[in-house]
């Protein structure tokens, strides 16, 4: 009994040893192929400046479609207070708290990485065009 536990052990433990010379030998063999064929890994700063700068002009972008909106929502209000109609308030209201509410998640972005700035940035267009479509839909429909 003790020799069959013995060389289970023993068996488990040289293929444990045969499987992690595997994947180093692997390993290397992927970077020599890397620098073979002449990749190189990004230079962190300049991934971290390229990031700040898009992120830069991503908020610029962003803050002068949410003025423009508030100026088009406001234009729209005053048009249907001065010519009566009422019945727009609530749509308006809804568009004016979707507008403030991307004003605000834009200045409560925290930088945690560039997986989760590329994510941010799909979502956060995804409900700026939503918006900008609900805007013009309400304020070209009732000219």
């Amino acid at each position: 009994m003790k020799n069959k536990i013995l060389t289970l052990v023993v068996i488990g433990f040289m293929a444990c040893t045969v499987l992690s010379f595997a994947g180093i030998t692997g390993e290397k063999n992927n970077k020599a192929a890397i620098e073979k064929i002449g990749i190189s890994e990004p230079d962190s700063q300049a991934v971290k400046e390229s990031y700040s700068d898009d992120w830069q002009r991503f908020k610029s972008e962003s803050e002068q479609k949410i003025h423009d909106n508030e100026h088009t929502i406001a234009v729209f209000k005053d048009k249907m207070v001065k010519s009566g109609k009422a019945d727009y308030n609530k749509q308006i209201e809804k568009l004016e708290k979707t507008n403030r509410h991307l004003q605000k998640k834009l200045d409560q972005y925290k930088d945690d990485g560039k997986s989760s700035w590329e994510k941010f940035k799909k979502g956060f267009n995804k409900e700026m065009d939503k918006l900008g479509k609900a805007v013009n839909d309400l304020t070209t429909g009732n000219n």
